[in-house]
Protein backbone atom coordinates (compact mmCIF):
# COMPACT_ATOMS: atom_id res chain seq x y z
CA UNK A 1 0.00 0.00 0.00
CA UNK A 2 1.41 3.52 -0.80
CA UNK A 3 0.24 7.28 0.35
CA UNK A 4 1.17 9.44 -1.77
CA UNK A 5 1.01 12.62 0.14
CA UNK A 6 2.91 16.10 0.96
CA UNK A 7 1.39 19.33 2.01
CA UNK A 8 1.22 22.62 -0.22
CA UNK A 9 1.74 25.65 0.75
CA UNK A 10 0.14 29.28 0.06
CA UNK A 11 3.25 31.18 -1.13
CA UNK A 12 2.87 33.55 -4.00
CA UNK A 13 6.21 32.14 -5.16
CA UNK A 14 5.67 28.25 -5.20
CA UNK A 15 8.25 25.42 -4.62
CA UNK A 16 7.42 22.85 -7.22
CA UNK A 17 9.52 20.38 -5.33
CA UNK A 18 6.72 20.24 -2.87
CA UNK A 19 3.43 21.17 -4.99
CA UNK A 20 3.71 18.90 -7.78
CA UNK A 21 5.27 14.89 -8.13
CA UNK A 22 5.44 12.62 -10.48
CA UNK A 23 6.47 9.06 -11.30
CA UNK A 24 6.53 5.74 -13.59
CA UNK A 25 4.04 2.79 -12.96
CA UNK A 26 5.64 -0.51 -13.79
CA UNK A 27 3.34 -3.07 -12.06
CA UNK A 28 5.35 -6.64 -12.39
CA UNK A 29 3.49 -9.91 -11.22
CA UNK A 30 1.58 -8.08 -8.13
CA UNK A 31 -1.43 -5.93 -7.54
CA UNK A 32 -0.75 -2.19 -7.00
CA UNK A 33 -2.63 -0.22 -5.06
CA UNK A 34 -2.48 3.29 -4.31
CA UNK A 35 -4.35 5.59 -1.13
CA UNK A 36 -4.98 9.16 -2.49
CA UNK A 37 -5.87 11.10 0.07
CA UNK A 38 -7.04 14.26 -1.09
CA UNK A 39 -5.04 16.74 -0.57
CA UNK A 40 -4.02 17.05 -4.14
CA UNK A 41 -5.07 16.59 -7.71
CA UNK A 42 -4.09 13.57 -9.23
CA UNK A 43 -3.64 12.18 -12.75
CA UNK A 44 -3.02 8.96 -14.04
CA UNK A 45 -2.22 7.90 -17.45
CA UNK A 46 -2.57 3.78 -18.35
CA UNK A 47 -1.37 2.74 -22.07
CA UNK A 48 -1.68 -0.73 -20.38
CA UNK A 49 -3.65 -2.50 -17.93
CA UNK A 50 -6.13 -2.61 -15.94
CA UNK A 51 -8.30 -1.92 -12.33
CA UNK A 52 -10.38 -0.18 -10.24
CA UNK A 53 -10.96 2.94 -8.70
CA UNK A 54 -13.21 3.26 -5.46
CA UNK A 55 -14.10 7.15 -5.35
CA UNK A 56 -16.98 8.26 -2.90
CA UNK A 57 -18.15 4.71 -1.66
CA UNK A 58 -18.22 3.61 -5.78
CA UNK A 59 -16.29 1.23 -7.85
CA UNK A 60 -15.40 1.70 -10.73
CA UNK A 61 -13.18 -0.77 -13.76
CA UNK A 62 -10.73 1.06 -15.72
CA UNK A 63 -9.74 -0.42 -18.76
CA UNK A 64 -6.14 0.90 -20.65
CA UNK A 65 -5.79 3.51 -22.27
CA UNK A 66 -7.18 5.46 -20.13
CA UNK A 67 -7.05 8.76 -18.02
CA UNK A 68 -7.69 9.47 -14.80
CA UNK A 69 -8.50 12.56 -12.46
CA UNK A 70 -8.90 13.00 -9.25
CA UNK A 71 -9.43 16.19 -7.85
CA UNK A 72 -8.44 17.31 -4.67
CA UNK A 73 -11.16 16.78 -1.40
CA UNK A 74 -12.05 13.38 -1.47
CA UNK A 75 -9.86 10.01 -0.90
CA UNK A 76 -9.78 7.60 -3.38
CA UNK A 77 -8.21 4.46 -3.53
CA UNK A 78 -6.51 2.91 -7.39
CA UNK A 79 -5.98 -0.86 -7.67
CA UNK A 80 -4.00 -1.64 -10.38
CA UNK A 81 -4.04 -5.58 -11.88
CA UNK A 82 -0.14 -7.22 -12.59
CA UNK A 83 1.06 -5.89 -15.97
CA UNK A 84 -0.21 -2.21 -16.22
CA UNK A 85 2.08 0.21 -17.00
CA UNK A 86 1.73 4.03 -16.97
CA UNK A 87 2.44 7.30 -14.87
CA UNK A 88 1.23 9.38 -12.38
CA UNK A 89 1.10 13.18 -11.72
CA UNK A 90 0.28 14.93 -8.19
CA UNK A 91 -0.23 18.07 -8.11
CA UNK A 92 -1.80 21.06 -6.14
CA UNK A 93 -4.75 23.59 -6.35
CA UNK A 94 -2.28 26.28 -5.51
CA UNK A 95 -0.04 25.37 -8.39
CA UNK A 96 -2.93 24.20 -10.93
CA UNK A 97 -4.04 28.06 -9.95
CA UNK A 98 -0.70 29.26 -11.51
CA UNK A 99 -0.37 27.17 -14.80
CA UNK A 100 0.38 29.74 -17.31
CA UNK A 101 -2.54 29.37 -19.64
CA UNK A 102 -4.70 31.58 -22.20
CA UNK A 103 -7.68 32.54 -20.75
CA UNK A 104 -10.96 30.21 -21.96
CA UNK A 105 -8.41 27.29 -21.74
CA UNK A 106 -7.58 28.23 -17.69
CA UNK A 107 -11.16 28.28 -17.14
CA UNK A 108 -11.91 25.31 -18.61
CA UNK A 109 -9.40 23.73 -17.21
CA UNK A 110 -10.31 25.30 -13.48
CA UNK A 111 -14.18 23.46 -14.68
CA UNK A 112 -12.57 19.79 -15.48
CA UNK A 113 -10.10 19.79 -12.24
CA UNK A 114 -13.56 20.07 -10.30
CA UNK A 115 -14.82 16.69 -11.83
CA UNK A 116 -13.56 13.86 -11.10
CA UNK A 117 -12.46 11.65 -14.40
CA UNK A 118 -12.74 7.45 -13.18
CA UNK A 119 -11.61 6.16 -16.55
CA UNK A 120 -11.78 8.35 -19.25
CA UNK A 121 -10.84 6.87 -22.98
CA UNK A 122 -7.93 8.49 -24.16
CA UNK A 123 -6.06 7.91 -27.62
CA UNK A 124 -2.57 5.41 -27.14
CA UNK A 125 -0.58 8.26 -28.86
CA UNK A 126 -1.59 10.97 -26.41
CA UNK A 127 -1.28 8.42 -23.40
CA UNK A 128 2.40 8.36 -24.61
CA UNK A 129 2.91 11.90 -24.63
CA UNK A 130 1.80 12.25 -21.28
CA UNK A 131 3.76 9.59 -19.95
CA UNK A 132 6.68 11.95 -21.64
CA UNK A 133 5.99 14.53 -20.47
CA UNK A 134 5.38 13.39 -16.63
CA UNK A 135 8.77 11.93 -16.63
CA UNK A 136 10.35 14.78 -17.62
CA UNK A 137 9.11 16.63 -14.72
CA UNK A 138 10.16 13.87 -12.71
CA UNK A 139 13.66 14.42 -13.96
CA UNK A 140 13.84 18.15 -13.70
CA UNK A 141 12.84 18.09 -10.58
CA UNK A 142 14.73 15.30 -8.90
CA UNK A 143 18.14 16.68 -10.76
CA UNK A 144 17.16 20.41 -9.91
CA UNK A 145 19.41 22.05 -12.81
CA UNK A 146 19.24 25.83 -13.49
CA UNK A 147 15.96 26.83 -14.79
CA UNK A 148 14.12 23.40 -13.46
CA UNK A 149 11.10 24.86 -11.68
CA UNK A 150 10.31 26.78 -14.94
CA UNK A 151 10.74 24.18 -16.90
CA UNK A 152 8.51 22.29 -15.18
CA UNK A 153 5.77 25.00 -15.34
CA UNK A 154 6.16 24.73 -19.33
CA UNK A 155 5.76 20.93 -18.92
CA UNK A 156 2.68 21.75 -16.78
CA UNK A 157 1.00 24.28 -19.12
CA UNK A 158 1.65 21.97 -21.74
CA UNK A 159 0.08 19.17 -20.16
CA UNK A 160 -3.21 21.03 -19.58
CA UNK A 161 -3.99 22.24 -22.99
CA UNK A 162 -3.28 18.61 -23.73
CA UNK A 163 -5.91 17.30 -21.08
CA UNK A 164 -8.23 20.51 -22.39
CA UNK A 165 -8.11 19.19 -26.39
CA UNK A 166 -8.99 15.71 -25.08
CA UNK A 167 -11.84 16.96 -23.48
CA UNK A 168 -15.49 17.58 -24.98
CA UNK A 169 -15.38 21.66 -24.13
CA UNK A 170 -12.01 21.97 -26.64
CA UNK A 171 -13.49 22.43 -29.70
CA UNK A 172 -15.99 25.05 -28.93
CA UNK A 173 -13.20 27.89 -28.34
CA UNK A 174 -15.29 30.25 -27.61
CA UNK A 175 -14.54 33.86 -26.80
CA UNK A 176 -14.30 34.86 -23.48
CA UNK A 177 -16.95 37.37 -21.73
CA UNK A 178 -15.27 41.08 -21.60
CA UNK A 179 -14.96 40.64 -17.68
CA UNK A 180 -13.14 37.37 -18.18
CA UNK A 181 -10.84 38.65 -20.27
CA UNK A 182 -10.16 41.99 -18.45
CA UNK A 183 -9.52 39.78 -15.79
CA UNK A 184 -7.39 37.38 -17.04
CA UNK A 185 -5.64 39.78 -18.50
CA UNK A 186 -4.36 41.97 -15.31
CA UNK A 187 -4.00 37.98 -13.86
CA UNK A 188 -1.20 37.86 -16.92
CA UNK A 189 0.00 41.39 -16.35
CA UNK A 190 0.81 39.84 -12.64
CA UNK A 191 2.56 36.78 -14.26
CA UNK A 192 4.44 38.52 -17.07
CA UNK A 193 5.33 42.65 -16.84
CA UNK A 194 8.77 41.87 -16.13
CA UNK A 195 9.01 39.75 -19.61
CA UNK A 196 7.93 43.15 -21.28
CA UNK A 197 5.19 41.68 -23.69
CA UNK A 198 3.94 43.96 -25.98
CA UNK A 199 -0.05 44.58 -26.25
CA UNK A 200 -0.08 42.02 -29.42
CA UNK A 201 1.52 39.71 -27.44
CA UNK A 202 -1.00 39.47 -24.18
CA UNK A 203 -3.71 39.52 -27.11
CA UNK A 204 -2.06 36.44 -28.65
CA UNK A 205 -1.91 34.71 -25.32
CA UNK A 206 -5.90 35.48 -24.78
CA UNK A 207 -7.02 34.47 -27.90
CA UNK A 208 -7.96 37.84 -28.92
CA UNK A 209 -7.38 40.59 -30.93
CA UNK A 210 -5.44 43.56 -30.07
CA UNK A 211 -8.89 46.04 -31.22
CA UNK A 212 -10.88 43.46 -28.46
CA UNK A 213 -8.65 43.88 -25.99
CA UNK A 214 -7.97 47.38 -25.72
CA UNK A 215 -12.02 47.92 -25.90
CA UNK A 216 -12.28 45.68 -23.06
CA UNK A 217 -9.94 46.93 -21.29
CA UNK A 218 -10.47 50.69 -21.85
CA UNK A 219 -14.19 49.38 -20.82
CA UNK A 220 -13.55 48.22 -17.47
CA UNK A 221 -11.04 50.20 -16.36
CA UNK A 222 -10.61 53.52 -17.64
CA UNK A 223 -7.41 53.04 -19.27
CA UNK A 224 -5.55 51.25 -21.69
CA UNK A 225 -3.62 47.94 -21.54
CA UNK A 226 0.05 49.64 -21.97
CA UNK A 227 -0.99 52.16 -19.36
CA UNK A 228 -2.00 49.29 -17.21
CA UNK A 229 1.34 47.38 -18.07
CA UNK A 230 3.48 50.31 -17.27
CA UNK A 231 1.06 51.37 -14.30
CA UNK A 232 2.29 47.62 -12.49
CA UNK A 233 5.45 47.89 -13.56
CA UNK A 234 5.72 51.45 -11.85
CA UNK A 235 3.72 50.09 -8.71
CA UNK A 236 6.32 47.54 -8.12
CA UNK A 237 9.35 49.97 -8.72
CA UNK A 238 8.22 52.28 -6.35
CA UNK A 239 7.49 49.16 -3.49
CA UNK A 240 10.99 48.30 -3.88
CA UNK A 241 12.93 52.17 -4.07
CA UNK A 242 10.16 52.13 -0.92
CA UNK A 243 11.34 48.93 1.00
CA UNK A 244 14.35 47.50 -0.13
CA UNK A 245 17.77 48.13 -0.14
CA UNK A 246 18.69 47.55 -4.04
CA UNK A 247 20.49 49.69 -5.74
CA UNK A 248 18.79 50.72 -8.40
CA UNK A 249 20.66 48.58 -11.19
CA UNK A 250 19.44 45.56 -9.14
CA UNK A 251 16.27 46.79 -9.54
CA UNK A 252 15.97 47.49 -13.35
CA UNK A 253 17.23 44.18 -13.58
CA UNK A 254 14.78 42.15 -11.86
CA UNK A 255 11.76 44.48 -13.15
CA UNK A 256 13.45 43.13 -16.88
CA UNK A 257 15.56 46.14 -17.69
CA UNK A 258 18.75 45.25 -19.38
CA UNK A 259 19.97 48.74 -18.93
CA UNK A 260 19.35 50.45 -15.97
CA UNK A 261 20.00 54.07 -17.64
CA UNK A 262 16.55 52.88 -19.43
CA UNK A 263 14.82 52.21 -16.43
CA UNK A 264 15.72 55.86 -14.74
CA UNK A 265 14.27 57.19 -18.17
CA UNK A 266 11.24 54.98 -17.84
CA UNK A 267 10.68 55.98 -14.38
CA UNK A 268 11.27 59.55 -14.91
CA UNK A 269 8.92 59.77 -17.57
CA UNK A 270 6.01 58.42 -15.71
CA UNK A 271 6.86 59.69 -12.40
CA UNK A 272 8.30 62.98 -13.51
CA UNK A 273 11.07 62.23 -11.22
CA UNK A 274 14.48 59.76 -11.48
CA UNK A 275 14.05 56.71 -9.49
CA UNK A 276 17.17 58.30 -6.88
CA UNK A 277 15.27 61.18 -6.55
CA UNK A 278 11.85 59.07 -5.38
CA UNK A 279 13.48 57.30 -3.43
CA UNK A 280 15.28 60.33 -1.64
CA UNK A 281 11.95 61.94 -1.36
CA UNK A 282 10.76 58.62 0.32
CA UNK A 283 12.98 58.60 3.31
CA UNK A 284 12.57 62.21 3.60
CA UNK A 285 9.20 61.55 3.88
CA UNK A 286 9.55 59.10 6.48
CA UNK A 287 11.37 61.04 8.53
CA UNK A 288 9.60 63.81 8.44
CA UNK A 289 6.75 61.43 9.58
CA UNK A 290 8.71 59.52 12.36
CA UNK A 291 9.52 63.15 14.00
CA UNK A 292 6.15 64.45 13.77
CA UNK A 293 5.19 61.40 15.52
CA UNK A 294 7.63 61.88 18.19
CA UNK A 295 6.39 65.25 18.73
CA UNK A 296 3.05 63.92 19.99
CA UNK A 297 2.47 64.36 23.88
Amino acid sequence: MRSMERRGTDRAHLDLAIEVESQAIATTLDVSEWTLLGRRNRIFVLPAGTGTINYAGEVTAIQSPTLVWIPTGKPAQLTLQAGSRGAWLAISDALLGQVALPGNIAEDIRRLSQQPQLGTRIERDLAGRLITLFATMESELRDNRAGAQEMVRHQLAIVSILLWRSSDISATARQPAPRALVNNFLRLVDQQMRGHWSVADYARYLGVSVDRLNTAVMRATGQSPLALIHGRLMSEARQMLENSGMHIAEIALSLGFDDPAYFSRFFKRLSGRSPRQYRLEAIRSHVDSAGSFAAWP
